[in-house]
């Protein structure tokens, strides 16, 4: 079958334009650069308090946590369990957020002393969430409240069996609930019907709020808190949640918490990780501290990243990192291996050129990993990808997906052929019987095409704002750097400069990353393009002209900072040929 993509060609997406009295008065206001309130506006800060408020986050701006329906209750139900010191179980999931939201709520009760304990399905033999055997093991250990976090939402036949052999639940969750939802003492979870909370938080967010509440009932100093702000950072960040409102807020303060962190745990990660003493970003706890926390939860055990971040003891955080790092490179060869595998399944089975979906199975396939290797495959063919681990005659899947194509939405409408399933509109899970996998990748392919139209499987790449070489000053770069920490709802601001001269013999470093300069006008930029590699054939050495859409960030070496462009695509300019 064929599975050549029907485009390969990013579109570009240039943002609408902004009434000029408008732009006039708020820059006015605000003191900026028109084209930078052009870029807010276009981002829905289009007044002056949402522009300050975005470019000046403060704690004092963080939400009444209660104003979480269930949030009074959940408290109510801990505060008795501590002055009654009854065991408590701090239940969570094996992945960053699980992990970050687990240590908190753990190291919180403990400082406040509770008699509490954690625990973490294991990801290979439990799977996801809730389940009879794990409320088992807390009852014969005494336990008389969960709580979860970061899970839980559609776990009501196992609330229900907790309820039944005399454990309250307190569930703690950030998930879309089911059609129904669990008897549990209380249910936080911003999701949940009737809840009108404005702010989409990760589950460790929605920790933190439990956290605070608990804090201010109790009449504890909340400042006390920010001490945590790491966790939550971590935790808020690789979960890929909007990085809006209080998520920005806890992201902003909790980067900084990150690289001033007392915990040895996340001190000692730094170090294995190579970033002891930098500024922690964004983009350096997605694709650098994450997969290492991730790396024992996604191959087997997670309890050792909890124990990493909740320790105090140096050695002890010493000798996990290392095995955090370790497991993350055995993770990588394992990505590696499976990725080649579901390459050569797709020329067998995908025909992309028809179907706007990819749905692989493999025997044996890491259920671990199968969540990357799906992310690697929407990254390269932009079309919803299902991967599936197919084991003794039941198959877990991981799915992740595109702009436009809502996960659970489409697996309802197979869900007659799972065993189960949740997730997110872009990322979910599922099982399924082995039996049931050729109809499930027929019906989704077909719910997919239903769905998605030509356009919408064309990846689009956004451009905030065209402009010119000369107006990326000192100012302007101040400008944009107020607009960290970046993420998903506020993407570092992309730019669009057209007919630009290339000025040097392009040439190719790395794997396959071209290195050029460009000028227009008196500005002169050093331009590195990532995976751009074969562009270095088609430019000219000198005078050909280039169309770029790109990102400006400051790039250091031998101790020299600069300002670069990063390119996210180029074209040459119509009517300029290339070099012979």
């Amino acid at each position: 079958m064929s599975w050549l993509k029907k485009s390969t060609q990013l579109k570009w997406v240039l943002a609408e334009a902004v009434e000029t009295e408008k732009l006039v008065s708020l820059a006015k206001e605000t003191n900026l650069p028109m084209s930078v309130v052009k870029i807010l506006c276009n981002r829905n800060l289009d007044d002056t308090e949402s522009i300050q408020k975005f470019l000046h986050p403060d704690l004092n701006d963080l939400i009444d946590p209660f104003e979480l329906i269930g949030m009074k209750k959940g408290i109510d139900r801990l505060t008795q369990a501590l002055f009654n010191n009854e065991k408590v179980l701090v239940f969570g999931d094996y992945d960053v957020d699980g992990i970050t939201s687990t240590t908190l709520l753990y190291m919180i009760f403990n400082k406040l002393g509770a008699n509490v304990d954690f625990y973490l399905p294991n990801r290979l033999t439990q799977g996801y969430g809730l389940a009879e055997v794990s409320i088992d093991k807390a009852k014969e250990k005494g336990v008389s409240l969960i709580v979860t976090v970061d899970t839980g939402i559609t776990a009501v036949e196992e609330v229900a069996y907790a309820n039944s052999v005399g454990i309250d639940v307190i569930i703690t969750d950030h998930h879309e609930p089911g059609e129904s939802l669990p008897e549990a003492v209380a249910i936080i979870n911003p999701k949940q019907p009737d809840c009108n909370y404005v702010s989409e938080l990760s589950g460790v967010g929605v920790a933190f709020k439990f956290a605070q509440g608990l804090y201010r009932t109790l009449n504890q100093d909340e400042k006390e808190l920010e001490e945590h702000l790491d966790l939550v950072a971590l935790g808020t960040t690789a979960d890929i949640v909007p990085l809006v409102g209080e998520n920005r807020i806890f992201t902003k303060f909790g980067i900084k918490q990150i690289a001033r962190t007392t915990k040895p745990g996340l001190k000692s990660l730094a170090f294995v990780s190579g970033l002891m003493g930098e500024d922690i970003s964004t983009g350096q706890v997605v694709f650098i501290l994450a997969p290492r926390i991730n790396a024992l939860g996604r191959l087997g055990d997670a309890d050792q990243a909890v124990r990493l971040l909740a320790t105090k003891d140096e050695k002890l955080a010493s000798e996990i990192a290392r095995k955090l790092d370790e497991e993350n490179k055995r993770r990588q060869q394992i990505d590696e291996k499976t990725l080649k595998e579901a390459l050569i399944q797709m020329e067998e089975i995908v025909d992309v050129s028809e179907d706007n979906a990819i749905v692989l199975a493999g025997e044996g396939w890491h259920q671990g990993v199968i969540g990357i290797v799906a992310s690697r495959l929407v990254e390269k063919y932009h079309l919803p990808t299902v991967m599936i681990s197919l084991n003794d005659g039941e198959g877990k899947g991981s799915a992740r997906s595109i702009p436009g194509f809502h996960l659970c939405e489409a697996l309802k409408k197979c869900e007659d052929l799972l065993i189960r399933y949740g997730g997110h509109k872009y990322a979910a899970g599922l099982s399924i019987k082995t039996e049931n996998v050729e109809e499930f990748r027929r019906r989704f392919v077909e719910v997919s095409n239903v769905k998605l139209s030509d356009d919408d499987i064309i990846p689009k790449l956004n451009i905030d704002l065209e402009i010119e070489l000369t107006d990326i000053d000192d100012s302007f770069m101040d400008s944009i750097e107020a607009f960290a920490p970046f993420g998903p709802h506020n993407m570092r601001p992309i730019f669009m400069t057209r007919n630009c001269e290339v000025v040097n013999q392009p040439y190719v470093v790395g794997k396959n990353h071209l290195k050029m300069k460009v000028r227009k006008g008196d500005a002169l930029f050093d331009v590195i393009g990532f995976g751009f590699g074969d562009m270095a054939r088609l430019i000219s050495s000198k005078g050909c002209l280039v169309d770029i859409v790109y990102v400006i960030e400051y790039n250091t070496y031998n101790d020299i900072t600069r300002k670069q462009i990063r390119l996210k695509d180029i074209k040459l300019t119509v009517g300029s040929m290339p070099a012979v």
